[in-house]
């Protein structure tokens, strides 16, 4: 099944027998958000209209495995949900549509109002797609885990400082004596990144964020590296026990994590909305700038 390159937006992804080429539709639910099974009956239903093949999956985070036959993953909820599926997404390289149940809702865009004219509007081809850089988090045992958002390091006592070292091919970036430090792709800059005094970075670039938390030295700041540069980060004291997390799932085992390994992802989760969506549209929308 070939999934991409996709059409061109604009382009309509319906054969001459009148059949999509979004042939196969999964439709994530996270049911623990108010409204979601009503938006998922009605997504069902658009499918049966167009002929599109569609399943529900209610497990949540998705089992390994359950998007390898789909060639279009709608999830219903808010950014957290779409986090839940990202790895799974990226590595069947299956395009999200995420519709927003949730909060703030960057990522998952679409209000539940509009998610059965915005999944028409997709199938007919009025789409536009968003790849999305991806991070890498190696441990010292080497267990590697990808993230959409963030890689976050802190203490496990949430009270004390923590002493890290960052290095660039073995040579020494800075140390940092911090409540904590945050790797964040462009995706995750609009979230724990900003809070802590990060940059804001285009979705699409190819760059990431290392954010320091509250750092003990005034003049430590954010840097903003490319995707080919490849980091170290070190514990540098005993006695203090790190907490490290991962789109906000914490890792286990973290006292023998360390060194860690933080790079791009060779591969991109890719965002799916419909022709009129704008990613400075939203940012403006959510943090409230001026217009």
């Amino acid at each position: 099944m070939q999934r991409f390159p996709l059409p061109d937006p604009g382009h309509s992804l319906f054969t001459e027998e009148g059949m999509t080429q979004f042939g196969s539709l999964c439709i994530v639910v996270n049911r623990s958000k108010a409204g979601a099974d009503a938006v998922a009956e009605t997504l069902l239903s658009v499918a049966n209209e167009l002929s599109v093949a569609a399943r529900l999956e209610c497990t949540y985070p998705v089992p390994p495995g359950s998007l390898d036959n789909s060639d279009l993953c709608c999830v219903i909820g808010g950014d957290g949900s779409i986090l839940g599926i990202a790895s799974e997404a990226q590595r069947s390289r299956t395009p999200v549509m995420g519709i927003n149940c949730g909060k703030l809702g960057f990522m998952a865009t679409s209000s539940p109002d509009d998610a059965a004219q915005t999944l028409k509007s997709i199938l007919h081809g009025a789409f536009s797609s968003s790849e999305r850089m991806m991070l890498l988090c190696e441990t010292a045992q080497g267990t590697v885990h990808s993230t959409l958002n963030d890689i976050v390091i802190k203490s496990a006592e949430g009270n004390r400082l923590i002493n890290l070292k960052v290095f660039s091919e073995e040579k020494l970036i800075t140390p940092y004596y911090c409540d904590g430090l945050i790797f964040s792709t462009p995706t995750g800059s609009t979230a724990y990144n900003l809070s802590a005094g990060g940059p804001l970075i285009d979705p699409e670039a190819d760059n990431y964020a290392m954010t320091p938390v509250c750092p003990h030295t005034l003049s430590n700041r954010s840097v903003v590296f490319g995707k080919d540069v490849e980091l170290t980060v070190t514990l540098d004291q005993s006695g203090v026990l790190p907490q490290v997390t991962i789109d906000g799932h914490t890792l286990e085992g973290a006292d023998e994590l360390f060194p860690l390994k933080i790079s791009s992802d060779p591969r991109r989760f890719i965002l799916i909305h419909d022709d009129e969506y704008s990613a400075f549209d939203v940012v403006r929308n959510k943090l409230g700038w001026a217009r």
